[in-house]
Parts: C-alpha cells; sequence; structure tokens
C-alpha cells in the first residue's frame, strides 16, 4: 500500500510503500539493478518504490531522530528460495555532518543470525568487533570503513561496512548476502529493510 509520510524538517510528503505499518526504506529485487552509486545519491535516496529502492539516508536520519523506530529485515535465500526475516527493537542512523550517517541498532530477534550485532569467530578466525553496527555508511566514493580496501568499491554497493563483511543487502550479486544465514547457502535473491515506530 502506498502512503504519504512527513519527514521532519522537510515541507512536502513523501510517497512510501507500507506493509503492516511498516515502511520499506530498502528493497533489492533481483540483479539487474547497479547499487555501485554515489554517496550523494545514497543520501538523497533512489529506485522505485514499487522495485529496486533506497530511500534516502538523510530522510530516515530525520525519522529515526524524530522518535524511536524499529528495523525489520528481510531476505529470501538465493538457492533454496526461503525467505528469513532479523527484527532489532531499536534502529537509527546518525547525521551526515559528524556521524557520517552510523548505524546503531539493538534488541535482535529473528530466525536468522544477527549479521549487523555479530560478534566472534567467522571461519575458525576471532572477529572480535561488532561487524556492522556502529559504523558510518560507505560508498565507492567515499570511504568509511575499517578495511584497507573501499569495501563497497569491492562490492558493489554502499553499505555500514567494518571490515567488508558480514552481510550487505545492497551489493552486487554475487556479494548480496547475509552471512549468516542457516545452512551453507549465504547468497540472497531478494531483500527489503523495513522501519516502523515504536508503539
Amino acid at each position: 500500500m502506498t502512503i504519504n509520510i512527513t519527514i521532519p524538517t522537510q515541507p512536502d510528503p513523501v510517497p512510501v510503500t507500507s506493509v503492516f505499518g511498516w515502511i520499506i526504506i530498502h528493497q533489492h529485487s533481483g540483479h539487474a539493478f547497479d547499487w555501485n552509486l554515489t554517496w550523494d545519491e545514497y543520501k538523497a535516496g533512489f529506485g522505485s518504490i514499487d522495485g529496486d529502492f533506497w530511500f534516502g539516508l538523510e530522510k530516515v536520519h530525520l525519522l529515526t531522530s524524530s522518535q524511536p523506530y524499529r528495523l525489520r529485515v528481510e531476505m529470501q535465500q538465493k538457492v533454496t528460495k526461503l525467505w528469513f526475516s532479523a527484527e532489532y527493537w531499536s534502529f537509527k542512523i546518525g547525521d551526515e555532518l559528524n556521524d557520517k550517517y552510523r548505524l546503531n541498532v539493538s534488541g535482535y530477534s529473528g530466525d536468522v543470525g544477527d549479521a549487523l550485532q555479530y560478534e566472534g569467530a567467522w571461519n575458525n578466525r576471532t572477529i572480535g568487533m561488532k561487524m556492522h553496527n556502529g559504523m558510518m555508511f560507505s560508498t565507492y566514493d567515499q570511504d568509511n570503513d575499517n578495511s584497507p580496501v573501499n569495501c563497497a568499491e569491492g562490492r558493489g554497493g554502499g553499505w555500514w561496512f567494518n571490515k567488508c563483511k558480514l552481510c550487505c543487502l545492497t551489493c552486487c550479486w554475487k556479494k548480496h548476502l547475509w552471512k549468516l544465514l542457516p545452512g551453507e547457502k549465504k547468497r540472497i535473491a531478494n531483500s527489503r529493510m523495513m522501519i516502523k515506530p515504536v508503539a
């Protein structure tokens, strides 16, 4: 269902897709779309609410700074075609100037591993750090990750990278991953992110 919402400090209502009260802020449908876009494009938003879509970092920041929001992530495993989800009871994006749209989530539940806050061992190597939570956003033209290489450039999409792991829902099809999916196949066919005000 398409509805109009008001973004704090912005004069005109913005059309969004709403599913049971959840506002879709990201949708990755198939693999035809090129997600390797600039910082300014990720800031403003791009795509179509009926297809591949990114709502815009600035709008998400303004919304999540105005009141508490939750985050729901849904993803379809490429090989099995099964859908999985992860929910975070607190979700907020920092501002551009001081925080480079830093990701802050907490309160996980779901039927897939918590890839945004995961810390521990992966492939028998101790990670010892939160992979995505607390990270600034990165694009190919603005590298804010903790890796010696530009993760966004190498993976083909903007994201809250740390050292290029453990997930990326905007990356090119070979890197469109949530590595804590059940089983051995970690690639995702389709994904979406949704937010909802905390009741």
